[in-house]
């Protein structure tokens, strides 16, 4: 099959997934650790954020942890969303193989909405600008148990700066990946025109809360004599289900997942990725309701390799179409 038969047929599956992709209802957010939904990683992120059941790169602490566990070399990855509205999303991760089929991970996301004009009641100014700055930091062991499944463990320590005020939290992230293709004999899984089916399931934001504090921006801008009060934000608990398959002698990757937190909506992914003589990418998905699309190449030099990602996300609630950029390095 020629290249141009390859990429009729990487739309027309692409267009047909699309068709069976519900869109939620827009509207929902709000709640406290929303930049934790908002993909990063330009390779996810073209996919549509279709990546519960993939995983297995620098994003995957991200998207689910146990998709990590196959990894056999040193990566690290950098990422950075330009977003609409001065709002900010950076990410940087650092992965090591270890004995047992086993990877250990770093990572660090921060997400900044860049500065506001306080105004009071009124509407009248302040005299100062506020901005809310959130960093989460995640500790990560994955694991793969036998052939057909792996698991992975993310411990998170979030932090958000907003002005005056602090709080901080800790959550646990849990994954797992379902390899089904393990459950038949090598010889049959040859005669299989789907490769590589893959499901992950994931439990994400478990105990997380904002604990907040007034107290030390009402003693800095109205005085020592005013009451401060207390509030806590908890972060939904996110539930994920994907699936993903490998069609084309493993060139098409098709994935589809389905997120429920327990404040939102579900939400719906779709996306799809061709390889092109295992360097070139091309990129498609749709993240609840979003057109996304990218690319990317894989450079490699003696044992190290650097890939570079793009991804566009459509306009969504009239935030403007938003660009990612993603940098991996095995080495």
């Amino acid at each position: 099959m020629n290249l141009l038969k390859r990429i009729i047929v990487f739309l027309t599956m692409f267009m047909c997934l699309a068709t069976v992709t519900v869109t939620a209802a827009d509207g929902d957010g709000g709640y406290a650790g929303s930049f934790l939904q908002i993909p990063i990683g330009a390779r996810p992120a073209a996919m549509g954020g279709a990546y519960l059941a993939v995983s297995d790169d620098g994003s995957g602490p991200l998207y689910n942890p146990a998709g990590t566990a196959n990894l056999k070399q040193k990566l690290f990855t950098s990422s950075y969303r330009a977003m609409k509205l001065d709002r900010t999303l950076a990410y940087a991760s650092i992965l090591f193989p270890a004995k047992g089929n086993s990877v250990l991970g770093i990572n660090w996301l921060f997400g900044g909405s860049g500065s506001v004009e306080a105004r009071d009641g009124f509407g009248q100014p302040l005299g100062h600008t506020v901005s809310l700055n959130t960093h989460d930091f995640g500790v990560l062991f994955a694991k793969r148990f036998e052939d057909a499944v792996a698991a992975g463990l993310k411990i998170n320590y979030y932090h958000a700066d907003f002005t005056e005020i602090s709080a901080g939290s800790v959550g646990i992230d849990f994954g797992l990946m379902l390899y089904v293709d393990q459950f038949f004999d090598r010889e049959r899984r040859d005669l299989m025109p789907v490769r590589n089916i893959q499901i992950g399931a994931t439990v994400k934001n478990i105990g997380s809360r904002f604990i907040w504090n007034n107290g030390n921006y009402l003693f800095r801008y109205q005085g020592p004599n005013v009451s401060a009060s207390e509030q806590e934000d908890k972060i939904p608990v996110e539930f994920g289900l994907g699936v993903s398959a490998r069609f084309l002698d493993q060139a098409l990757t098709l994935a589809s997942d389905v997120l429920k937190d327990t404040k939102s909506s579900p939400e719906f992914h779709a996306g799809a990725e061709y390889l092109y003589l295992k360097k070139a990418a091309l990129r498609a998905g749709i993240s609840d309701g979003s057109l996304t699309i990218g690319g990317g190449y894989l450079f490699k030099l003696a044992n190290q390799a650097l890939a570079i990602d793009y991804a566009f996300s459509s306009d969504k609630a009239g935030e403007g179409a938003e660009h990612i950029f993603s940098f991996d390095l095995l080495f």
